[in-house]
């Protein structure tokens, strides 16, 4: 990932993680990490920095989407 360490991905996960259980969403951590790197790789490319609140409006958009699902299957 582009200029976050490993804190950030801790605290990115676990944003991603208390939005997809505010949507009944359950994964495993292997999962969830492959979210959290896509959610963390859409806020980058849309010029967006790994904050609380742009990783949050993301995650939110992400699982409101349905988007999950493709990283399942991954």
């Amino acid at each position: 990932m582009i200029f976050s360490d490993s804190n950030d991905i801790s605290r990115c996960t676990e944003i991603v993680r208390k939005e997809l259980l505010k949507n009944n969403v359950n994964v495993s951590d292997e999962i969830l990490n492959k979210i959290t790197l896509a959610v963390m790789n859409i806020s980058y490319s849309k010029g967006g920095d790994y904050s609380d609140k742009i990783i949050q409006s993301f995650a939110k958009t992400y699982v409101e989407e349905g988007k999950f699902p493709e990283e399942i299957e991954r």
